[in-house]
């Protein structure tokens, strides 16, 4: 680490660049400054200032986050202009590739080898995403103001968050931990549907909904645990469940009104005779 060129924006900007849990200097060709480090507590407070939800998601104000992000700084409102992409970017915790979550159980490295700090996280159950939702619900729902998602996100995290190893407490970790801290704690607890090919419906999808489900009913596994099940497995326990639970659907003998040119007479009560074309 150490002097760094980076490209904003269209901009040039040079960093002393020391890591995310370091200040950071910034110059350009009019003016030179140096940010303090963006820490989880200072992240997650400016997010319930500038975030709302809308009829299309969450709505970000990105002036309130850069003013928030440059605060303490003689900086005119030019000079403010000119240094948003950076405050962007370091508030977010840089632009490399957030880590897929691990598995349950095994830590997940946040911080770096003069700033180590790691997690272990598990699943939020529903007990505790309902009493989220109670927490993140207040007002009008027809004020914006109604749902505050970063309650809900904070309330996600404490509940996720099964082991915490760092010098510091969780509000101390810095901008690039606390990225990959929400990032796992959002691909852990959030189904993403347009990624999950199995919830997009269809005849296929019914089909393993139809097999994963009587498996959860049987065996009181999770949906999860049948589908970490090798597939030959699977297999058998179906096969079995099929010896032991045939069909209770006889199929029905086809007559003369299932031909396609039969003409069925149907005699009501009142002796009127009313006809129709089989189907």
């Amino acid at each position: 680490m150490g002097p760094l060129e980076l490209n904003l924006a269209g901009r040039a900007y040079r960093l002393d660049f020391a890591g995310f849990h370091r200040p950071l200097g910034v110059a350009t060709d009019r003016l030179a400054v140096t940010l303090p480090p963006w820490t989880y507590r200072r992240h997650m407070d400016t997010l319930r200032r500038c975030t709302a939800p809308s009829a299309t998601g969450l709505r970000l104000d990105s002036q309130t986050l850069c003013d928030a992000v440059l605060s303490g700084l003689e900086a005119d409102t030019a000079a403010r202009r000119q240094l948003a992409p950076v405050a962007l970017w370091w508030a977010a915790g840089g632009d490399a590739p957030l880590a897929q979550p691990p598995a349950e159980g095994e830590w997940l490295d946040l911080g770096s080898y003069d700033n180590p700090a790691r997690v272990r996280l598990r699943p939020w159950t529903e007990h505790q995403r309902l009493a989220a939702l109670d927490a993140s619900l207040s007002g009008d729902r027809d004020d914006d103001s109604w749902f505050d998602p970063v309650r809900y996100l904070e309330r996600m995290v404490d509940a996720t968050v099964a082991t915490f190893d760092a010098p510091g407490g969780l509000d101390d970790l810095d901008a690039r931990a606390t990225a990959l801290l929400l990032h796992a704690t959002v691909a852990l607890n959030v189904i993403d549907e347009e990624a999950d090919h199995l919830l997009q419906g269809g005849e296929a999808a019914r089909q393993c909904a139809a097999r994963t489900l009587r498996l959860c009913q049987v065996l009181g596994w999770t949906p999860a645990k049948v589908w970490a099940t090798p597939a030959a497995e699977v297999d058998r326990l179906l096969r079995m469940l099929d010896l032991l639970q045939p069909s209770q659907q006889t199929p029905r003998r086809r007559s003369l009104a299932d031909h396609p040119d039969a003409t069925v007479i149907r005699i009501d009560d009142d002796g009127d005779e009313q006809e129709r074309r089989a189907r």
